[in-house]
């Protein structure tokens, strides 16, 4: 299992639940401190693959990348393959926001947010795929609600949108070789990466989601395990919701 983004937030609990089932996993992230936010996992320090090893029947390396760079990105998934003999999933996790409008949006945030959030996603399914077919493996792409509506900045927004219609073009290519890809779009999950928002606009993310609680970095990490499954062995091409209703009466 290769994850992306899994020192921290949601890339994290994709972890240690595929370590908790003894899957081997590849953390893969710039670094493997874990990210601590002002409101959620304000106390985090053990790294990922350090609490996979230590704590479930997994077994786990961290290999350092930056994934908007496909040189780094091709020499990680080479590790991984020397590491477990082969590549069964890909989760495309790694993700980054910076705050802005259109005006506000520096060039050079555009394209610092498309080559980690859209780029990155590429990159890591190019090079990853040839080992794919040989297992008859899987791809899920973590992108978000805001992948279909606006309020979250351009870069965000068009990221996260042309990871769902990557997943869906890939799902074209790769049904014929058993190779299935789907997508999970969350809603406002409780981690580091929302501490751009103060107490008002988290209140009106509460407002906007149907249930009663925020979601948790568990509620996506479950989905991802299920369509990593033999149990999903049908669900292809898929954008799965896991918001709580927040795109119910929105999209």
């Amino acid at each position: 299992m290769v994850v992306t983004g899994a020192s921290s937030g949601i890339g994290r609990r994709i972890a240690q639940q595929f370590g908790a089932e003894g899957a081997n996993v590849v953390c893969a992230s710039r670094s493997n401190e874990p990210n601590t936010g002002d409101y959620y996992d304000t106390d985090l320090s053990a790294p990922t693959e350090q609490l996979i090893n230590e704590e479930t029947p997994g077994d786990a390396i961290f290999v350092s990348t930056d994934v908007s760079d496909p040189d780094q990105v091709a020499d990680m998934i080479d590790e991984a393959v020397d590491a477990f003999g082969g590549i069964d999933v890909l989760v495309n996790n790694a993700g980054i926001s910076i705050v802005g409008d259109s005006q506000s949006t520096s060039v050079d945030d555009w394209r610092t947010m498309l080559g980690v959030d859209l780029d990155g996603t590429f990159f890591c399914c190019k090079f990853a795929i040839p080992h794919l077919k040989e297992s008859s493996g899987h791809i899920v792409n973590i992108a978000s609600v805001n992948a279909t509506e606006g309020g979250s900045g351009p870069a965000y927004s068009a990221a996260k949108a042309g990871q769902v219609n990557l997943t869906r073009d890939l799902a074209v290519e790769l049904g014929p070789d058993d190779v299935n890809v789907n997508c999970i779009s969350p809603g406002y999950i409780k981690t580091p990466i929302q501490d751009y928002q103060d107490e008002e606009s988290i209140q009106v993310s509460r407002e906007q989601t149907l249930l009663p609680e925020l979601g948790e970095p568990d509620e996506v990490a479950d989905v991802v395990t299920f369509l990593a499954s033999d149990d999903a062995s049908y669900v292809h091409g898929a954008d799965i919701y896991v918001d709580g209703g927040w795109a119910a009466h929105r999209v």
